[in-house]
């Protein structure tokens, strides 16, 4: 079968969770016998127009990436390219503004695939800090919202099959889009359970990241950015403190955040507390996983599934989460204090402390944490689900047997 991915960007151009999922599907596709080929916008200018890249198949790059009409048509035009010289049984998109262009150049017939990785129009509404200085900023943020949900609204209901992560984001495509509940499938992500697996010397793993061995150590990892509630998490931290004089919380990540952050430990005096790691590379994050007694997700909205968190547990690390969009959906069936009452600062300490100073904790043993993401959260069971929608929307006779076009 062939596969065309429709989305902003690829994970080794722009990392984010979006673009892991793609990544995964698209490795396990290809592992399977498929044909998947990326249409994304070119994020570097030095980055080539057509590569083959092992886990991803083949990669065509348009454009410069951006907002816009020239994106649009740039995308446009790519895409009809592409079809000129070869046919796709499925098209996927994963983002629908990178999809806007390209799904207007394709045959009719195409099937077509959406995955709901988040409500973008929402997403960037919170990004846009323009909505609060002042009532210009705030009007235009909201033009631009509305024409985002509308443009969301219409590539979901132009699918054939809409997929997403947790029913919290199914309901969401429902209650915003209007698209009807029965319409949209329930895909759970997961993690590589070949990169993400519990140590058995976690002494050597600190070591091998230069920290402290005899210190508590909480983790997070996120982009720096409002709705992921890191400033909430530093503000807790006090309260943590005064229980647990020792703990050392480690934050890896970029993002527009990052200034706001670094005044919030300053101001809080909490140098010696709360360190900044900035951008953690993909083949070092295992090990902080591994490094660490406990993962905190501190978001405070929109958190469809939450990638991290399967790997962190997958890496024997347990997770301690706020109780927003589908983190629940993953934390409860493990123990349900290992969700927060809330999302503010004195909710997170409280979870926190209650796990470094209970014995509760001890039946999340690292082996359990493992077990558990193999049994719920793998990406072969992702990888086998969304196969069987491709071959219900194509039919097994219809497939493409013939080469592409090179």
């Amino acid at each position: 079968m062939r596969v065309l991915f429709l989305a902003d960007a690829v994970f080794l151009d722009l990392p984010g969770g979006s673009r892991v999922a793609a990544r995964e599907l698209a490795t396990g596709l290809i592992e399977k016998g498929h044909d998947v080929t990326f249409l994304v916008g070119k994020r570097h200018s030095d980055s080539p127009d057509v590569e083959t890249v092992e886990g991803y198949g083949r990669i065509v790059r348009y454009g410069g990436a951006g907002e816009g009409w020239q994106f649009i048509r740039q995308g446009r035009a790519a895409c009809k390219r592409l079809c000129e010289k070869e046919r796709f049984d499925v098209v996927h998109t994963h983002f629908a503004f990178a999809a806007t262009g390209p799904l207007s150049a394709l045959p009719p017939s195409t099937r077509r695939v959406r995955t709901f990785h988040g409500p973008w129009d929402e997403e960037a509404y919170f990004d846009d800090t323009s909505r609060l200085k002042s009532l210009f900023g705030k009007c235009v943020t909201l033009i631009k919202q509305e024409l985002r949900r509308t443009l969301e609204a219409a590539n979901l209901r132009k699918s054939d099959a809409v997929i997403t992560l947790s029913n919290c984001f199914r309901r969401k495509i429902n209650e915003r889009y209007g698209l009807p509940i029965d319409h949209v499938q329930i895909v759970p992500g997961g993690a590589d359970l070949q990169r993400f697996q519990p140590t058995s010397d976690k002494r050597a793993c600190r070591q091998s990241l230069g920290l402290p061995i005899n210190r508590q150590i909480l983790f997070s990892v996120r982009r720096l950015a409002p709705r992921m509630g890191l400033d909430n998490l530093i503000l807790a931290m006090p309260e943590v403190i005064a229980k647990n004089p020792d703990v050392l919380l480690l934050i890896g990540g970029k993002g527009p955040q990052k200034a706001q952050l670094e005044q919030l430990v300053e101001g809080n005096h909490l140098q010696d507390h709360v360190k900044l790691l900035g951008f953690i590379p993909d083949d070092k994050l295992s090990s902080y996983y591994q490094a660490a007694d406990l993962f905190v997700l501190p978001t405070v909205a929109l958190e469809g599934f939450g990638l991290v968190t399967t790997e962190a547990l997958a890496s024997g690390l347990p997770v301690v989460g706020t109780p927003v969009g589908g983190t629940p959906e993953i934390l409860a069936n493990l123990n349900s204090r290992l969700i927060a009452d809330g999302t503010a600062p004195n909710h997170l300490a409280k979870a926190i402390n209650s796990f470094l100073t209970n014995t509760w904790n001890l039946e999340l043993t690292p082996d359990k944490l493992h077990r558990y993401v193999c049994e719920n959260f793998t990406w072969e069971k992702h990888v086998d689900a969304v196969e069987s929608i491709y071959v219900n929307l194509v039919g097994q006779s219809e497939l493409t047997k013939t080469p592409s076009v090179r």
